[in-house]
């Protein structure tokens, strides 16, 4: 008798889990006609569900310059965070998975990647991050929220973390600039170019690490050196003493766990 109702208990648990299960896994498919915000917003996506996939996926893709019949899958919404975020252009795809409050990659390694502490290699920092310098063209005091590196005329300037050219152009007192975005919170921009590395473009996917550009000194300067800014959610940070979230990496047991979680994705 009683392991007649044990019997009952556990079926009745299995019912429920495949459930939920099921719940869980419901599958949204979106193809690209207009915008993904529109075209997402029709497939019955929320606001703020769509915010996280274009936060999660900038990393890797522009959302600025999807083609028509791009395709995504996104597989579960709970609390608006989808359990795992597909796309695919013809030889293109990308896949997140969400692992704790975060996004991986199939080999557990997470779509935001770690930033160089540096742009380049330079021979000494020839002003920081303040919010009063006098300013030695302009002849008075004034906040300089970046950091200058100076460094010969020609030294090659690296994006310092994967990301997207959102500007490559001369920008009056900053001379020749490039802006690159980093998913959707950071910005870093790099100023007083020589010039550019050849066939960049705004738009572009770069990779940490990438030459963007040359020391030079364009614009409003008094000499061969870097401005380098980072800006989060729009606002300046000191990047000698900012402390950007590293990349991570799941490793052993975490991993394992993390694997058999994708596999029922």
């Amino acid at each position: 008798m009683r392991l007649h109702i044990v019997i009952k208990i556990i079926s009745f648990t299995l019912i429920i889990f495949l459930i939920t299960l099921n719940a869980q896994a419901k599958n949204t498919k979106i193809t690209i006609k207009n915008s993904f915000y529109t075209d997402a917003k029709k497939q019955g996506l929320s606001h703020a569900t769509i915010n996280t996939i274009i936060r999660t996926l900038s990393w890797r893709l522009n959302f600025n310059a999807l083609r028509k019949n791009d395709k995504f899958s996104i597989i579960g919404s709970e609390k608006n965070h989808p359990d795992a975020i597909f796309f695919q252009r013809e030889n293109k795809n990308i896949q997140a998975f969400l692992w704790g409050k975060k996004y991986y990659d199939k080999n557990g390694k997470s779509l935001q990647v770690g930033f160089l502490k540096a742009p380049l290699k330079y021979q000494r920092i020839s002003s920081k991050f303040q919010y009063r310098r006098y300013h030695p063209i302009l002849k008075t005091y004034l906040p300089h929220r970046a950091v200058d590196y100076a460094a010969k005329h020609g030294t090659s300037v690296y994006a310092v973390a994967d990301g997207i050219i959102k500007k490559r152009k001369h920008m009056g007192a900053l001379g020749n600039a490039v802006f690159i975005q980093h998913g959707g919170n950071y910005e870093t921009v790099y100023a007083h170019l020589a010039g550019f590395a050849q066939k960049l473009r705004r738009g572009q996917i770069v990779k940490k690490g990438q030459i963007i550009g040359y020391v030079g000194s364009t614009g409003r300067s008094t000499g061969a050196h870097l401005h380098y800014e980072i800006r989060y959610n729009g606002k300046r940070k000191n990047p000698l003493r900012y402390k950007i979230p590293k990349a991570k990496q799941l490793s052993g047991n975490e991993l394992k766990k993390f694997k058999q979680r994708i596999k029922t994705l």
